[in-house]
């Protein structure tokens, strides 16, 4: 454990970062499992709920894994051309199977 002010400081704004991260991290993980497992079945109406912001009755439900990848590319999580090429890898999944 660090004993100076400013690392005891540090220490603290790294653990909020990495929480904040893993939260972020973790929501893409299950929307990307989700969109695979329906390119795996090649349900393309499911995958593409998926894949673009879905709302129901006026309200958000979740947003959709192309916002999610853009989301984590601003916070700077994933890098700009990693978060392009997810993108493109994605959409060319999803058509495809749209096909």
């Amino acid at each position: 454990m660090p004993i100076i002010k400013w690392a005891k400081k540090a220490l603290k704004v790294s653990r909020k970062k990495e929480i904040r991260n893993k939260r972020s991290k973790s929501a893409y993980t299950e929307l990307r499992v989700a969109f695979e497992k329906a390119i795996k079945e090649e349900d393309a109406k499911t995958a593409m709920k998926i894949w673009i912001n879905e709302k129901k009755a006026k309200k958000t439900v979740k947003s959709g894994l192309q916002s999610t990848i853009d989301k984590l590319v601003k916070k700077n999580i994933l890098h700009p051309n990693n978060g392009a090429r997810k993108k493109a890898k994605y959409s060319k999944m999803l058509k495809a199977i749209s096909k």
